[in-house]
């Protein structure tokens, strides 16, 4: 995100520019649907509604370029290799908590707001330490191993407590990048069976 210049509201695949859908609402529904459980055929057909929707070409390239879109970096930017982790929060499990943090800190009403993915994303990252939200993300990601001795048994309460469940991992970009491919091909075999 640049200071000097608004978000983009089109996604361009192959040169062409794509009118879309910016609400943090709709790009919430795009991370639920990458981190989604359950049956890939299904997690397929959701990303292939939601790329259709979106009135974007069904290709790789698109899909290159939703990702693009989604961590809010330009494709310059080298893909950092980071390790997963343990998630730090989850859209609908935190809602009220991600609610109450916006409201808090910036005075913003999450359910009549209209604001760019790209701009939630900003507040979103600098959102004070001390809301609640912020300490239930430390709880969650916190390795045990830096914990001194004598506040182990407190961080372990507040892990199991605010526990995003045992399969809930961080997906870095590249993870995300070659998940989602990995979806679209297989939605793309099966569209070809059916015909």
């Amino acid at each position: 995100m640049s200071l000097y210049q608004a978000p983009p509201e089109t996604i361009k695949v192959n040169g062409w520019g794509y009118p879309v859908d910016t609400d943090f609402r709709v790009w919430m529904e795009f991370q639920s649907i990458i981190l989604s459980g359950g049956q890939e055929k299904e997690r397929s057909e959701r990303l292939a509604g939601f790329m259709d929707r979106l009135g974007l070409p069904s290709s790789r390239e698109a899909l290159d370029a939703m990702l693009t879109f989604y961590t809010a970096e330009s494709k310059e930017k080298p893909v950092s290799a980071q390790k997963s982790r343990p998630m730090a929060f989850d859209f609908q499990q935190d809602n009220e908590y991600i609610y109450a943090a916006f409201m808090g800190a910036y005075k913003i009403d999450l359910t009549t707001a209209k604001m760019h993915w790209w701009t939630f994303k900003a507040l979103f990252k600098a959102l004070p330490d001390d809301c609640e939200l912020c300490k239930i993300m430390r709880y969650r990601t916190i390795d045990l191993k830096d914990v001194p001795k004598d506040q182990r048994r407190f961080y372990v309460e507040q892990k199991a407590r605010y526990s995003l469940g045992k399969q809930a991992r961080h997906r870095t970009e590249q993870d995300m990048r070659d998940y989602v491919k990995r979806r679209f091909e297989e939605a793309q075999r099966q569209a070809e069976h059916k015909k």
